[in-house]
């Protein structure tokens, strides 16, 4: 496919019902940077979470192409690396291209941007996320030059009270307060006949 010229710049608020029209069109399970599908995927959920993004602290960038077609997007924000030594980096999220717009350049165009915007604010790191089950993602940032630094791994709290045995323990206690309840009732029953008696 041929190379497509476009002009990246920080998103305004303006721009929020062609975001939200680049994310409904992206298949958010697969491709370079696939993960979790949205949670709420209307154009009002949608449009509020853009909004609040670019009230905060992140950045948007957009890549439009000669007609002004939002056809791509990324996220970015100051962030700190390392539990102890923090390392400064603007970390780069949500880099997304539509998919009739990929492999002309466009996902570099917005790196590109990404390493403006750095150098703008003096971060000498540029911290990239993909999906850890995206293989073509992970690739495509090897090849640009981003090394792996850690791999994260998330678990849902259920799921690590079932691992961790925590429902067992949970269940046992439950069994050893009833336990008590019912000799608590069996000894004031206990005593109650004895005052009878006496």
């Amino acid at each position: 496919m041929s190379r497509v010229n476009v002009r990246v710049r920080p998103a305004t608020h303006d721009d929020i019902p062609a975001l939200v029209q680049l994310l409904q069109h992206i298949d958010l399970t697969s491709g370079l940077f696939s993960g979790k599908p949205l949670h709420d995927p209307s154009v009002g959920h949608l449009t509020d979470r853009f909004g609040e993004v670019l009230d905060s602290d992140r950045c948007l960038l957009i890549a439009a192409d000669e007609a002004g077609t939002v056809v791509g997007m990324l996220a970015a924000k100051a962030d700190d690396v390392g539990a102890i030594d923090l390392t400064p980096v603007l970390h780069v999220t949500h880099l997304m291209v539509d998919p009739e717009h990929r492999r002309r350049g466009i996902g570099r165009a917005l790196l590109a941007g990404a390493v403006h915007l750095a150098d703008e604010q003096g971060f000498e790191h540029v911290l990239s996320t993909a999906a850890a089950g995206s293989r073509e993602g992970n690739r495509y940032l090897a090849r640009i030059g981003f090394a792996p630094l850690v791999v994260h791994r998330i678990a849902s709290t259920a799921t690590l009270r079932r691992s961790l045995g925590m429902t067992d323990v949970a269940g046992r206690m439950a069994m050893l307060r009833r336990a008590r309840l019912v000799r608590a009732q069996r000894t004031g029953f206990a005593a109650r006949a004895a005052r009878r008696e006496a």
